[in-house]
């Protein structure tokens, strides 16, 4: 046999080795596909990803949970979801997701379970549910502590932990605000006011633009687009010249790149404002100026356009997750006013027993509010109560203080899970030099809504959970 024929059948024969491998391994795998869809079809759908943010669903309204599947599903129903603790949910289900968005905050430190009962491929087949847990960190606040022998700090707190940590130190910070990933304070340099943006990541800190030399105050953030906002009063304004409370807002993220915040223009002219709030979740904002008008700005729209409510004598706050905001009308009282339709409702009252005199009223995502009352003997105020009152009125006491305390702010946490409490001693307690004063020595208290139990008591006030500063 020649070379070339005995080349030839040793090549005959690798090819057909070559092609039993190929065809064996094609075998298993069409064994194994055959086995996974088998095990697909006789188990049903399972998670193969879930995608959550525990930290961010503790601050603000609106976080998700998506739970994927190996499987394209045919339709989720909400009455198949579960969410255990009982909370407020929505779902969005398209294909092999199924999302779950909570239109609240969530509490911390808290232990969730959302599950999808009855889960079904899109072709039919067994069903399954598809379930995920995952537990929120504990709750955690920044509270400004004034020092008037040295540096003031904004400090870092979690319930339930150890030691402050210091966040920001100034000589003289007046006033502070805070989203998840900026800080911004007002700070008293010499005869100088100055407002100080730091990146809640890097500790990186840039000076925000200012009109010019003047005074900062009503300090807020929005969480939405991550904005800041302040009223500005030229330094050397007079009657006949200068701004004096004309707003202006800006990006937190754009005071690193020297972008100067915007004075708020209605119908032309910068009003002078005496009290405002962001709009939570929109792009708005409210306004009351010193005439009484009450006003819906977008700050987003260049034509300037606003709504118009009429006249109030405050704006008591906007509720977190609802474009519902808290109002003292002239002849109403206190009333709920609904910003996407104008429509309004009387604040229920709440009898406490007694001669009684309210101090504070914020509203609640769920309607209710959080009040202060403060007992009057001879017409005198003496202790104060802080309640949660219903949409219906009734009242359920969280705190008191005791005698020779002021009450100096209420507050709640973003899903109202807990209240803070910020109160001082009466006798002995003398006023800080700032531009906004309080008495030097406050104490903060958390209180546990639900039971009305004391959890922590700080040094400090002006809590990252209020919309604004105490004054």
């Amino acid at each position: 046999m020649s070379t070339d024929s005995r080349r030839a059948h040793r090549t005959g024969a690798m090819r057909r080795r070559y092609a039993r491998t190929v065809g064996v391994v094609l075998a298993f795998f069409v064994v194994i596909g055959g086995a996974a869809a088998a095990v697909s079809i006789t188990q049903g759908p399972r998670v193969t990803d879930v995608q959550a943010d525990p930290a961010a669903a503790t601050g603000a309204s609106g976080s998700r949970v998506i739970l994927t599947a190996n499987q394209s599903l045919g339709e989720i129903g909400e009455d198949q979801v579960t969410v255990e603790p009982e909370t407020e949910f929505t779902v969005d289900a398209a294909g092999r997701t199924v999302g779950v968005r909570f239109p609240i905050a969530l509490d911390a430190g808290t232990k969730y379970t959302v599950t999808v009962a009855g889960a079904q491929g899109i072709g039919g087949g067994p069903e399954a549910n598809l379930s995920t847990t995952f537990t929120t960190p504990p709750a955690g606040v920044l509270a400004l502590e004034r020092d008037p022998d040295g540096d003031d700090r904004i400090v870092s707190r979690t319930i339930g932990g150890s030691d402050a940590t210091p966040v920001f130190t100034a000589e003289n910070i007046d006033d502070f605000r805070a989203t998840s990933a900026y800080l911004v304070a007002s700070i008293v340099d010499e005869e100088t006011m100055r407002v100080i943006v730091v990146d809640r990541a890097s500790g990186e800190q840039a000076d925000a633009a200012l009109p010019g030399p003047g005074t900062v105050l009503g300090l807020q953030v929005s969480e939405r687009g991550q904005l800041y906002g302040f009223t500005f009063t030229d330094q050397d304004v007079s009657a006949e010249s200068g701004r004096k409370n004309v707003l202006f807002t800006g990006s937190l993220a754009g005071a690193f790149d020297h972008a100067e915040p915007d004075p708020v223009v209605v119908g032309g002219e910068e009003p002078s404002i005496d009290r405002w709030r962001f709009v939570p979740e929109k792009s708005s904002l409210l306004l009351n100026d010193f005439s009484g008008d009450l006003t819906l700005v977008d700050r987003t729209d260049p034509e300037g356009e606003v709504s118009s409510f009429g006249t109030a004598l405050s704006i008591e706050g906007v509720a977190r997750s609802t474009y519902t905001a808290l109002i003292d009308r002239i002849e109403e009282g206190f009333v709920e006013l609904d910003l996407a339709t104008g429509e309004q409702q009387v604040v229920s009252t709440a009898d406490l027993g007694g001669e009684r005199l309210l101090g504070h009223m914020i509203p609640l995502a769920d309607g209710g509010t959080l009040r202060s009352y403060a007992l009057l003997e001879e017409g005198i105020p003496t202790t104060s109560d802080v309640v949660i009152v219903d949409p219906e009125g009734e009242a359920r006491e969280v705190a008191s203080t005791s005698d020779g305390e002021a009450l100096q702010q209420v507050c709640a946490s973003p899903s109202v899970q807990y209240i803070a409490v910020a109160v001082s001693p009466i006798a002995g307690n003398a006023y800080g030099g700032q531009v906004q004063t309080l008495p030097q020595e406050i104490e903060t208290r958390i209180y546990d809504a639900d039971t009305g139990d004391l959890v922590e008591a700080w040094p400090g006030f002006d809590i990252s959970w209020c919309e604004v500063g105490p004054w």
